[in-house]
């Protein structure tokens, strides 16, 4: 009977316990509806001043007051958002411009995109550090360039049925699944920056020609807030000095006895480390860089045998090679040490100058492999092709 009696007491507070978390609610929907949800934010430089300019959701719709006067007018396919602007001379006093242009508490933990114009980024260590320092932005947050205004990317999206800032997320989020570099999201470019090289990379937001937004390249960003900017048709090229890619395409020129074809090649998968070696007097690189890869696109009318396999091989590394180096050449006259030259030296323990990546030799270790895909030898066309890629 004592047991009984003693379990009791333990029992019957549990018991109070649920009852009280039942009748609990776990959120007070009522407040989220007096929020307003920032999905993006943009930032430009004009003059003396910064422009912010705040992709604003909020879950009542393009029709809820908070919204302001304009934005319940745009029918029944209007974007759920609202873009809200303010200028100051520094990032703080622009938040707290936009707040007060607002009816609602602004909510900033959502954030998804911060969009720099090219030109706010050459007073980049002041935004930089405004941003490190706001408690309610993430760091998870994607930070991409456009060499347009921010503001423009913004406003100037036609047709629009999801947040500007969604779109412009959703096309880096798909774009660094094939090459990891574009993955710029706020951490990993500020370590990047903080680390011996001093350069990150960010992803390229472009207006197209129906002004839409597209994803336009790469661009690399320096400590100092020097920004280069490689376009798309230069990107394979960068991409595979920094890392992993999955699912990308190249066309490789092949020598063979009739002239030259043009090869289709869909690389699966390929990854590329940078290792220094040598001593701290005489510093050397070398990039190991693997890949696997289909055939896509094969000259009519030729026999996949090995010998036709391994040649192939053969030129897919020439032309790796060739695109490693001009990639390298670039960003040496760029003066942009992006693809971390120092750091692997620092990593291997070596003591060398901040000038010395530029002149550090590169020594390539390249492997491509390429296997048996889908590829239909022939087609009704392939007499037309053939020797011409």
């Amino acid at each position: 009977m004592t047991a009984w009696t003693s379990l009791r007491k333990p029992l019957g507070l549990l018991a109070a316990v649920l009852f009280t978390a039942a009748l609990c609610t776990g959120c007070d929907y009522n407040d989220i509806d007096h929020l307003l949800f920032s999905s993006g934010i943009g930032v430009d430089r004009l003059q003396d001043h910064l422009r912010l300019s705040v992709d604003l959701v909020q879950p009542g719709g393009a029709g809820n007051p908070a919204m302001g006067s304009n934005s319940g007018s745009g029918g029944p396919n209007q974007a759920l958002d609202e873009i809200v602007s303010a200028d100051a001379s520094t990032f703080e006093e622009a938040m707290s411009a936009i707040q007060s242009k607002l009816s609602h508490a602004l909510y900033l933990q959502h954030n998804a995109v911060v969009l720099f114009s090219q030109d706010a980024l050459r007073h980049f260590t002041s935004i930089a550090d405004a941003l490190e320092r706001h408690r309610q932005l993430r760091r998870s947050q994607l930070w991409v360039v456009t060499p347009r205004s921010a503001e423009q990317i913004f406003r100037q999206s036609p047709g629009r049925v999801e947040p500007v800032s969604l779109v412009l997320r959703d096309l880096v989020d798909e774009a660094s699944r094939r090459e990891m570099c574009l993955a710029s999201d706020e951490l990993h470019v500020v370590k990047s920056l903080l680390r011996p090289s001093g350069v990150a990379s960010l992803a390229v937001i472009d207006q197209g020609q129906d002004g839409s937004p597209e994803l336009r390249g790469l661009a690399y960003l320096r400590r100092d807030g020097k920004v280069y900017i490689v376009d798309n048709d230069r990107l394979l090229n960068h991409a595979w000095w920094l890392g992993r890619t999955l699912d990308v395409r190249e066309a490789v020129p092949w020598k063979v006895t009739q002239g030259e074809a043009t090869v289709g090649l869909h690389w699966l998968r390929t990854s590329t480390r940078v290792i220094a070696q040598g001593s701290s007097a005489s510093p050397s690189i070398r990039v190991v860089w693997r890949g696997t890869a289909e055939i896509e696109r094969w000259a009519g009318g030729r026999t996949m045998s090995a010998a036709a396999f391994h040649a192939l091989e053969t030129a897919a590394r020439r032309d790796i090679e060739r695109r490693l180096q001009d990639a390298l050449n670039e960003v040496r006259t760029a003066d942009m040490d992006a693809f971390g030259l120092t750091n692997a030296c620092v990593q291997k323990g070596l003591h060398v100058s901040e000038e010395a990546w530029k002149r550090v030799p590169v020594v390539y270790d390249v492997e491509p492999h390429i296997v048996q895909g889908q590829l239909a030898a022939s087609t009704p066309f392939s007499s037309d092709t053939s020797g011409r890629g």
